[in-house]
């Protein structure tokens, strides 16, 4: 199967069964340091882009069950100067964080990653609306000297569907197993998952599994 670079519009050829889903920590610890250190990707799967050009739904990509219908992005925050990083403004509508700085552990002692959650609310009227469109922001920070912080950014952008969001809120509520329909369901959603990493995320030990088999 061939997927599709959205920005350069090359192609790529995966594995049957396998979708590009790296996990937060191949996603900061190995694409984004490598980006950072401009060092060779093994793919260009993630371009670099302004995130904050458009809304969500209008970027490049998405629609591709081969990318798990996510949207992947380097940005130089210095590109864009914001008043307010809890409101940056895109298109008609804003990013508000709801979770900020959640460590992302590497394997590596100098670095760490930090996540920034933020929702896009889209302007209706004389307000804004929240939408179903999330952002997950991932930035590089020191260990020794927290306020050296990576200005290169990677991002991973997608519409949160309802039924998944069903499903987590009976999960909270005590629910230990879920019913063969639904895990049916899970699995035709996202069978196999493989990020094409072939080193460690930061340093020279190997890298975590990130990938899923279907049993």
């Amino acid at each position: 199967m061939e997927v599709l670079n959205p920005i350069e519009g090359k192609t790529y050829k995966l594995p049957v069964g396998y979708r590009f889903d790296p996990s937060d920590e191949i996603l900061a610890g190995y694409y984004l340091r490598k980006r950072i250190m401009a060092q060779p990707l093994p793919n260009d799967l993630i371009q670099d882009c302004d995130v904050y050009q458009t809304v969500p739904w209008e970027l490049p990509g998405g629609g591709n069950k081969y990318l798990n219908w996510q949207r992947f992005f380097f940005h130089d925050l210095r590109t864009r100067v914001f008043d307010n990083l809890n409101k940056r403004e895109a298109g008609n509508g804003q990013w508000r964080t709801i979770e900020e700085a959640q460590d992302v552990e590497l394997s590596n002692d100098q670095v760490v990653a930090k996540r920034n959650v933020l929702a896009f609310w889209e302007a209706k009227g004389n307000g804004f609306a929240k939408s179903n469109w999330l952002m997950h922001e991932f930035r590089l920070v020191s260990k020794s000297l927290p306020s050296m912080v990576s200005s290169v950014a990677v991002y991973r952008i997608f519409e949160k569907k309802e039924g998944r969001k069903g499903k987590k809120a009976k999960g909270s509520e005590g629910e230990t197993s879920s019913s063969s329909s639904s895990e049916e369901e899970v699995m035709d959603e996202a069978p196999i998952v493989i990020d094409f990493t072939m080193e460690s995320c930061i340093g020279t030990g190997p890298p975590s599994p990130a990938t899923s088999e279907n049993s």
